[in-house]
């Protein structure tokens, strides 16, 4: 790419002479180079763009290569973004003396779209997507790979261009794909043209910053003026900003297109270029303390990682240049200056990694490490001491990670010993500990096995040290220990403590049996003290704990298991003595579940654990664990030799579970009282956040594990009752669960449908109607993936998955057709709802149940489905009382087939002439009557409850209404009774009464048009299967009320028991009671009175 090419897309930074249009020629202005700089956007420069050429939402293709999702968090500049609106020349209007900048176009609808001949191929991702390339026109007539390498850097020009104008303004939020697809594009062009490629970069990088002159060194501008002058203060800080977005862009392109070097070689000048821009910005900037420090870190950040990705390839360049600089920096006089830029210098080379092999680049490496460890033995300053330390142990835990045969390398085994002896021993003063421990720790994990066996149990005691408890001191000095212990130091002991361990167990495989047993009882003695309720050190991330219970498994499986996860979880405790210590449970649990996954997956020795540096262009790439989500069986616990602690874990599970329901379960629902007009922050505190840990662990458990003890009905209705919990994440878990074992479980199928319909009609009470429609809605989505697992899985596949899946406590499967008519059931008692919102719900639940019915190829018998008999009365129901209302009857009269129950359902026209109906039947004309007028549904609803149609198509259906309607209208009466306790508390009890009479009217409609004697309903139950869980207590006493009818009937209710809960009502004040009571006796069903 030649210069004028590249001159086309960035124009030139530095401002000349005012036109002459002006009238006077004006000379350049003083002060800083950038106040001088014109906008740079393309509409200033006469170029057009396409709309949508940048916007971060776009979506693109995955297989262009991989998004760095952390980068964009990395480009939220910090600073105040308020100053933008203050300064005039960041306006798209203005240049930096304020005069009116040229733009190429008057308006959007104006712009010049140009585009590139027609015999010019675009490339593939503008095809397919609305991210298309930007409209600046390449000469087709080009080589082919000159033409991409164009098309590719003119698009990087605009895109940069523009997140350099988003940094001005804002910071960036959100993912650029397309930015980072564009880069990766580069990334494959440099393999063929990587010197071409860079030379392009560093001409617009130097056109962009103005530092045309290799010599320039970059400054920070914020501080290059008086305090007093606010507006130079704040141009300042902003152009300082956009110099660093130029850099930002800058770095990350380098970083992805240096991976090429060792597949296209590049010029030395090349690299020492890359070298000497990243070095000046490792310099430190004495008394700089601008608005934009963290930025500039960042930067040195990104810079450090080009310089990483440098020496993968041209170490020994890099080596020299560290070495000059270090050496420079050494010959001056110490001074603060000195040994911060001594420490900046140091921090710039954090991200070097040792190359494992040829063996060549690994001495090489590790002749550097020693001429840095010879440095590290010779300086005095405790600051440049721990840098280099932290420097050590980011280089060596990879080496660790990854070192096998490699310990016996004689430089590897120098450089240990160089350092370990005077790293110990100053590691034990209280000033270095924090930054040696992890040194100390990095030497023992390289070193040879000898060395380390004869080392490490002497550190470890140290380690210890710092962790466990005095146990033969008084309970006030453990007190007094606890408070001197540093929790800082605490912590890096612990992580010592770990990579110690990984390295004796799974590198050297352990001592002999003895030897090994005592060091493991020290530290589970030191980390799970027994008899404690916590761990040690608290306030401690649990996965640590979890790891080193999983190392130790690797090789001593029974003492793992028997030593510290039966401990943790009370296996063998009796239930008088079992108590919840959520902390040591939560481990214990994760533990076994970790090591039985392991296990049964064959995932090998697991892999040392790392420091999770993310990088600072986003590119760290990680693997996601995937874990197994099917159930643990017996036989599969005995191939992978869990057999003997298996049946204890699910016994302790279910314990614990049990517990936690009591705790922090149900009485944190959301339709406890005591939890009413709470926030969950406020209640999720104290003892009750680290039990709601444990409790999220238990259920995200299930059912790779399930509780021993507990009945499959008894854990359905506990998953549905935490879907109401006020812990947003538990409830998420829960209905998670649900929707596994509706997937992957079909036996448990129709029980967790027909559970989770029950835990509705007891549970989430019409007083909660937003709680109600989210039920509603789970409910659907568990029918939706019943149907869906249907389709996706043959027969054979099911039964294969029944065979595999089925515990060992077996149940009597439930008849499908029996769940579905529980579920119509519900939906029936939905759609008694005064709110169309909700009744939509009901009537898309009758159709999915349709949609099930239809997948399970159910044989049509004496019933038919709610919905299609529904839809067939649409149209007579509608047609029988349209004339009430001032509706349009030209669908009805010419389109019949177009009306059903969805469209009466959300219908909102009202009744206006009923006052002289003398046409209705008598069934209308009442209903419109006593209504006033208000609710044309519940026309619609009584007369698809006549006995001629519902009742006598659906039986079944209508019986589990009944049952359902019935226990509402119990939970819902003491809120419409103006002389229940309830409303006795309330100031203005007629009005809160008066929201839920036309729902409880609809539901003693319901009842009275379905009510039939018990013995119908068990028999009608007997022929077409039994539904497992219980039949719901017809009356749930309200919590905060003595207020009762008919306390003691339980089961299935009987006619007898509705009218003596209702007829006394009829003594209220209330006209809307009484003549709501008028109209549900009024259509009582007749075999009622048998």
């Amino acid at each position: 790419m030649n210069m004028e090419f590249l001159k086309s897309l960035v124009p030139t930074v530095i401002s000349v002479e005012a036109s002459s249009e002006d009238g006077a020629a004006s000379s350049r202005e003083p002060g800083p180079r950038l106040l001088r700089i014109k906008r740079l956007g393309l509409l200033a420069m006469g170029h057009t763009i396409e709309d949508d050429v940048a916007d971060p939402g776009i979506k693109v293709d995955p297989g262009m290569g991989f998004s760095k999702s952390a980068r964009s968090k990395q480009m939220r500049f910090r600073g105040n973004s308020r100053h933008i609106k203050k300064i005039s020349f960041l306006h798209p209007a203005h240049d930096v003396r304020g005069r009116n900048a040229p733009t190429a176009v008057s308006s959007s609808s104006s712009v010049n779209r140009r585009r590139a001949p027609s015999s010019v191929t675009p490339l593939s991702w503008e095809k397919h997507h609305a991210a298309t390339m930007s409209n600046i026109t390449i000469d087709p007539e080009l080589k082919p790979g000159e033409f991409v390498i164009k098309s590719l850097f003119a698009e990087f020009a605009v895109l940069a261009e523009k997140k350099i104008e988003m940094v001005m303004a804002e910071p960036l939020r959100g993912e650029d794909a397309q930015f980072d697809q564009l880069i990766s594009s580069m990334s494959s062009v440099a393999e063929h043209c990587l010197p071409s490629l860079l030379r392009t970069l560093f001409d617009w990088y130097r056109r962009q910053s103005g530092t045309e002159d290799e010599s320039y060194e970059y400054r920070p501008r914020s501080s290059t003026k008086s305090k007093g002058d606010e507006q130079h203060r704040d141009k300042d800080y902003l152009l300082e900003r956009r110099d660093l977005a130029i850099d930002f862009i800058f770095c990350l392109v380098s970083v992805e297109v240096l991976k090429q070097i060792p597949l296209h070689p590049v010029p030395d000048v090349l690299v020492h270029e890359v070298l000497n821009l990243a070095f000046k910005h490792f310099k430190h900037k004495e008394g700089y303390c601008g608005p934009n420090t963290g930025n500039v870190h960042i930067i040195a950040d990104l810079y450090a990682e080009v310089i990483g990705v440098l020496t993968q390839s041209k170490f020994q360049a890099v080596r020299k240049k560290f070495i000059t600089e270090l050496k420079e920096l050494r010959q001056k006089e110490q001074s603060p200056h000195v040994v911060q830029s001594v420490i900046s210098l140091i921090m710039g080379m954090k991200f070097f990694r040792v190359k494992m092999y040829p063996v060549e680049d690994f001495e090489a490496s590790f002749q550097f490490m020693q001429e840095c460890a010879q440095y590290f033995l010779e300086v005095k300053d405790k600051d440049i001491k721990h840098a280099l330390a932290g420097l050590f142990v980011e280089i060596l835990i990879p080496v660790a990670a990854a070192v096998k045969n490699e310990v016996n390398v004689p430089c590897l085994k120098t450089f240990v010993e160089m350092l370990y002896q005077t790293t110990f021993d100053l590691s034990s003063r209280k000033k270095h500990s924090l930054a040696l421990y992890p040194l100390v720790t990095c030497l023992l994990c390289v070193s040879q096995k000898q060395f380390f066996l004869n080392n490490w149990h002497i550190f470890l005691q140290n380690c210890l040290s710092h962790l466990k408890m005095p146990s033969n001191n008084s309970i006030r000095k453990q007190i007094e220990t606890l408070q001197n212990k540093d929790p800082k130091m605490s912590r890096v002991a612990l992580e010592s403590l770990y990579r110690l361990l990984w390295v004796y167990i799974i590198r050297i495989k352990c001592e002999s049996n003895t030897v090994t047993q005592s060091r493991l009882l020290s530290i589970v003695s030191a980390l799970f003290p027994k008899g404690s309720r916590s761990v040690v050190p608290r306030d401690t991330p649990l996965n640590i704990f979890v790891k080193i219970i999983q190392f130790i498994a690797q090789e001593r499986l029974d003492f793992a298991m028997k030593e510290i996860i039966y401990d943790l979880l009370c296996v063998g405790k009796s239930h008088k003595t079992f108590t919840i210590n959520p902390e040591r449970m939560n481990i214990g649990l994760r533990a076994f579940l970790v090591i039985a996954d392991s296990l049964q997956q064959k995932d090998g020795e697991p892999p040392m654990p790392t420091t999770g540096i993310i990088m600072p262009s986003g590119n760290t790439l990680r693997v996601k664990k995937v874990f197994l989500n099917t159930t643990l069986t017996d036989e599969e616990a005995k191939v992978i030799g869990m057999s003997l602690y298996y049946p204890q874990v699910r016994k302790a599970l279910d314990n614990i579970l049990r517990h936690l329901d009591k705790e922090v379960g149900r009485s944190m629902s959301m339709t406890s009282v005591q939890m009413s007009n709470k926030e969950p922050e406020d209640m999720i505190t104290g003892e009750r956040k680290p039990k709601i840990d444990l409790f999220r662990t238990c259920v995200a458990a299930i059912p790779r594990l399930l509780p021993d003890g507990m009945s499959r009905q008894e854990l359905i209705e506990l998953l549905a009752k935490l879907t109401i919990h006020m812990d947003e994440e538990l409830r998420g878990l829960a209905f998670t669960t649900l929707q596994a074992l509706m997937v992957d479980f079909p036996e448990w199928r129709e029980d967790v449908l027909s559970g989770f319909a029950y835990f509705i009609v007891r549970e989430v009470t019409d007083v909660h109607p937003t709680l109600l429609d989210n039920a509603v809605k789970m409910l659907l989505q568990l029918i939706s993936q019943w149907k869906q697992a249907l389709q996706s899985n043959n027969k054979s596949h099911e039964s294969q998955q029944t065979s595999k899946n089925r515990r060992s406590v077996s149940l009597e499967r439930t008849s499908p057709s029996t769940v579905l008519h529980v579920v119509e059931g519900l939906a029936l008692v939905v759609l008694c709802s005064c709110r169309p919102a909700t009744r939509r719900l009901a009537v898309n639940v009758l159709k999915e149940v349709r949609v099930l019915h239809a997948a399970l190829g159910i044989a049509k018998g004496d019933e038919e489905l709610a919905i299609d008999v529904m839809d067939r009365l649409s149209a007579s129901v509608l047609e029988s009382f349209i004339h009430l209302t001032g509706a349009d009857q030209t669908n009805l009269l010419y389109c019949p087939s177009g009306i059903d129950l969805q469209t009466l359902a959300e219908w909102s026209s009202s009744p206006i002439s009923h006052q002289f109906d003398v046409v209705s039947p008598s069934h209308i004309w009442v209903f419109a009557h006593v209504t006033q007028g208000q609710d044309p549904w519940v026309i619609s609803f009584s007369s698809y409850l006549r006995q001629e149609n519902l009742p006598k198509h659906c039986p079944t259906a209508l019986n589990y209404a009944w049952l359902f309607a019935f226990t509402r209208l119990q939970l819902l009466s003491p809120q419409v009774d103006l002389n229940s306790p309830i409303n006795a508390k309330k100031v203005n009890s007629l009005n809160s009464s008066d929201s839920y009479i036309g729902l409880w009217r609809n539901y003693l409609i319901l009842c009275c048009s379905c009510a039939s004697p018990s013995p119908s309903m068990s028999s009608s139950s007997s022929t077409s299967g039994s539904v497992r869980c219980p039949l719901p207590e017809t009356l749930a006493s309200t919590p905060d009320s003595g207020y009762s009818y008919d306390s003691k009937i339980v089961g299935a209710p009987s006619p007898s028991s509705l009218f003596k809960h209702i007829v006394p009502m009829m003594r209220s004040e209330s006209m809307d009671i009484t003549e709501s009571l008028v109209l549900g006796l009024g259509r009582t069903n007749p075999v009622a009175f048998r």
